[in-house]
């Protein structure tokens, strides 16, 4: 029997995804989401959920002294970068305290293997020789949103120190495509992607370029964008390695190495699904980096990660099949 996997945030989009992809591999999964953001009908069925948040001191506890957990896979968050320029106070409070009581109730359970979902934003603006960007990169955010997951990052550490607790962070760059049966769902949705696809899926939508006046080749901003199912791979991999005692760093980029600008999504999209897009020029949103893109060399060596979707075309037919 494989291990039992408690999964935070598993009606949101990357939740819901990992929780399909762990039954696939035979782990025996929980669910944890208080469905503020995400979709009840996106948690496989058959599966024990628990409608609670993070913070619920006696909710999360009735679940650990009920169930007999072997790791925690915590994708509960909050993670738009606008919004936490306008409410940082929400994002301390869901990202680090809420998750911190997360901490607090696995440890008085004795349950000390953990992976997080973490962000690039950690990183803020990265100098331009520091692109693709290392896990050595000087964490500097430039929004509450990065410094919040940073605050969680650095209370994992002293709970290794202070509990023992073995964890691995997986810093993500930007996640796009599907599954087989799961897609995203957000609202409101402010990833590229799912926006350009639904700019090319309704003529009457115009699809908001926010700043075209970075220094990059075309002037709009640059992201590494990820296949959810090779993140996911790269979260079962750090599962198994910490539930093997495997040596391993703590913390790891996810992406491929390579990026896009806004301009080139677009234009990538109008290829594959043969349609006109229509956008706008805007002002640069607060917050915004103009490039990241990772460097991801170690969890490849380090956890065996390899990627198999690494193909932008693919990502954005993969993603159009849950996009309207």
């Amino acid at each position: 029997m494989k291990s039992k996997i408690l999964v935070t945030g598993a009606a949101g989009y990357i939740g819901s995804i990992a929780s399909e992809m762990l039954l696939e591999e035979g782990y025996e999964v929980l669910a944890v989401d208080d469905l503020s953001t995400g979709h009840m009908e996106a948690i496989p069925p058959n599966i024990p959920f628990f409608n609670t948040n993070i913070g619920n001191t006696a909710s999360v506890e009735k679940i650990f002294k009920e169930n007999k957990i072997d790791i925690v896979l915590h994708f509960a968050g909050a993670a738009l970068v606008e919004e936490s320029m306008r409410d940082p106070l929400k994002y301390f409070d869901i990202n680090f305290c809420q998750a911190q009581n997360l901490l607090d109730v696995m440890i008085r359970f004795n349950v000390k293997k953990i992976v997080f979902s973490s962000t690039c934003a950690t990183y803020g603006i990265p100098k331009p020789d520091d692109i693709p960007i290392k896990e050595e990169t000087q964490t500097k955010p430039i929004n509450p949103y990065g410094e919040s997951k940073l605050a969680f990052e650095k209370a994992l550490a002293w709970y290794k120190q202070n509990h023992n607790l073995d964890y691995i962070a997986l810093r993500y760059f930007n996640v796009a495509g599907a599954s087989k049966k799961h897609g995203e769902n957000h609202n409101p949705e402010t990833h590229l992607i799912p926006l350009v696809i639904r700019a090319a899926n309704n003529k009457n939508y115009e699809l908001s370029v926010y700043g075209n006046d970075y220094p990059t080749k075309d002037g709009t901003a640059i992201r590494d964008y990820i296949h959810v199912a090779d993140l996911i791979h790269a979260h079962i991999r750090a599962l198994e390695i910490l539930i093997t005692n495997k040596k391993h760093e703590i913390i790891y980029n996810i992406g491929y190495g390579h990026g896009y600008s806004v301009l080139e999504i677009v234009n990538s999209a109008k290829e594959v699904l043969k349609k006109d897009i229509q956008y706008k020029l805007c002002k640069r949103r607060p917050g915004d980096p103009p490039v990241l893109i990772a460097d991801s060399s170690k969890i490849r060596k380090d956890l065996n990660w390899q990627p198999k979707h690494d193909d932008i075309r693919e990502i954005i037919m993969s993603a159009s099949n849950f996009i309207k």
